[in-house]
C-alpha cells in the first residue's frame, strides 16, 4: 500500500481542498458485534498453501463494526492457544492510555500474540509488547455513515432540545461551524467528526498550527501507512475478513461470525445534511478516500477472492441456523440481541459468538490466571462469564 509522494498529496488536495464525491451506501455498515459445531465441519474448505500468522494488533475504530471484528480476534486467539494482550480486569474495552494499566505475563513465558481492544493509538507500546512480527490492521468506514451511527448510538440527539434527527445533526454541525478553520476544538464531538483520525492517533492542533497542512497531513498518512500493513472497509466486510484471512494464511472458520446487537432504529437523513457531515469532516475524508483506492488495489490482486466471500456467507448463514433461535431487544440502545438455540446453549462457539468482548476478554483472563468465577446470572443481559467458562472447561 505504498503510494507515490504525488499521488498522496492529490488525495490531500481533494480531501482538503474540495469537497470530493464518495459513492455513499448507508445500508451496509455493521455493529453488531477448539469445538467447531457440525455446521462448520460439513463445510469443505480450500487449504490455504501458506503458514499460520498468528501476531496481529487491531487498531479498534469507533462504530466500524469493530465489535464483531475484536469477537473474532478473541476467539482466533482462544482457539489457537495464543496469549491475547489485556491490561489484568479492565472496567470496560476502553483502554484510554495503554501505559495505565497492568499486563499480567503470559501464562506460557511467551508474547503477547494479539491485541484486539479500544485504546489511545499507541505503535511503539504495542510494537514492543507484541510478537516482533505482528501485523497492524484496522477498520475504517465511510465518514457520513459513521458519523450518522455514533451520532444515533450515543444518543447525541439528548443533547439538543429537538425531536428531529436531522434538526439535531444540523444544529451539531452549526455549532462547530469553526472547526479547522478558527479552531481545532470541536464540542460534543466525542466519536463523531474526524473520530478515525482520532482512533488513529492524529494531532489535530499540529495540525492546525502547522503552516502547511497539507504537508503535515502527507506526513502523518505516510507514517500510519508503514505502520499499518492493511486497512479494511466496513462497507464491505465480508471481503475485508476474506481478504484478512488470506493475508494471516487463516481459514474462513476463524473469521466467521453472528452478527448481532443491530440497530432497531436507523434515521433516515437528509442529503443536503449528508453532504454537511462530509465537508466538515476533510480529515477523515481524506484517509477513508486514500485507503479506499489501497483496499481495491488489494482486492485486485486476490484471484478468487469472491467466491470465498460466498462461501463464508454460507458458513455463517449455516452458524446462525445452528446457534439462533431469534432476537430480542437489548437494553435502551435500540438494538437486538441474539437469543440462542438449544443447541448454540451448549455449545461454546456458538456462546462465544453472541457474547460481548468484555465478557469474553474476562474469561481468557481467568483461563490465564487458573482461576474459578463465582459470578452468577447475567452481566447487563448478555451471557455471563460463568456461562462461558462452564461451557469451555466443563465446570459445574
Amino acid at each position: 500500500m505504498r503510494g507515490s509522494v504525488k499521488f498522496i498529496l492529490y488525495i490531500i488536495a481533494l480531501s482538503l481542498g474540495l469537497l470530493y464525491v464518495i459513492q455513499y451506501n448507508s445500508g451496509v455498515g455493521m455493529d453488531p458485534s477448539e469445538e467447531v459445531t457440525s455446521a462448520i465441519k460439513k463445510i469443505k474448505l480450500k487449504k490455504r498453501d501458506c503458514k499460520r500468522h498468528d501476531s496481529f494488533a487491531f487498531i479498534k475504530t469507533h462504530k466500524t463494526g469493530s465489535s464483531t471484528m475484536s469477537n473474532i480476534l478473541l476467539r482466533f486467539t482462544e482457539t489457537h492457544g495464543l496469549n491475547q494482550l489485556m491490561g489484568k480486569y479492565p472496567s470496560s474495552t476502553e483502554y484510554h492510555n495503554l501505559l495505565n494499566h497492568n499486563y499480567p505475563p503470559t501464562p506460557d513465558g511467551g508474547p503477547y500474540h494479539g491485541f484486539a481492544m479500544h485504546a489511545a493509538y499507541n505503535y511503539e507500546f504495542l510494537r514492543e509488547k507484541l510478537a516482533p512480527d505482528a501485523k497492524f490492521f484496522t477498520f475504517i468506514r465511510h465518514p457520513v455513515s459513521r458519523y450518522i451511527s455514533a451520532f444515533n448510538f450515543f444518543g447525541k440527539s439528548n443533547v439538543y432540545d429537538v425531536d428531529d434527527f436531522n434538526h439535531a445533526v444540523h444544529l451539531h454541525l452549526q455549532k462547530n461551524a469553526g472547526y479547522m478553520k478558527t479552531t481545532y476544538r470541536c464540542t460534543n464531538c466525542n466519536f463523531l467528526i474526524d473520530n478515525i483520525a482520532t482512533d488513529l492517533g492524529f494531532d489535530f492542533k499540529a495540525y492546525f498550527e502547522a503552516p502547511n497542512r497539507e504537508a503535515y497531513f502527507s506526513s502523518w498518512l505516510a507514517v500510519k501507512d508503514e505502520q499499518l500493513e492493511f486497512v479494511l472497509l466496513t462497507e464491505q466486510f465480508d471481503l475485508s475478513l476474506v481478504l484478512l484471512a488470506r493475508k494471516m494464511c487463516w481459514s474462513l472458520e476463524d473469521v466467521a461470525y453472528l452478527k448481532s446487537l443491530e440497530s432497531i432504529r436507523k434515521p433516515e437523513v437528509e442529503e443536503d445534511i449528508k453532504a454537511k457531515i462530509l465537508e466538515v469532516q476533510r480529515i477523515d475524508a481524506g484517509i477513508y478516500e486514500y485507503y479506499n483506492r489501497t483496499f481495491w488495489q488489494h482486492v485486485a490482486r486476490e484471484e478468487g477472492i469472491w467466491e470465498e466471500v460466498e462461501e463464508l456467507r454460507r458458513i455463517n448463514a449455516e452458524m446462525a441456523t445452528k446457534c439462533i433461535a431469534g432476537r430480542e431487544k437489548a437494553g435502551q440502545l435500540g438494538a437486538y440481541q441474539l437469543v440462542l438455540t438449544p443447541f448454540g446453549k451448549t455449545n461454546f462457539t456458538c456462546k462465544a459468538m453472541v457474547s460481548r468482548v468484555l465478557v469474553f476478554g474476562k474469561l481468557i483472563q481467568k483461563r490465564n490466571e487458573g482461576l474459578r468465577d463465582e459470578e452468577q446470572g447475567t452481566n447487563n443481559g448478555y451471557l455471563s462469564l460463568q456461562d462461558l467458562y462452564n461451557v469451555r472447561y466443563g465446570e459445574s
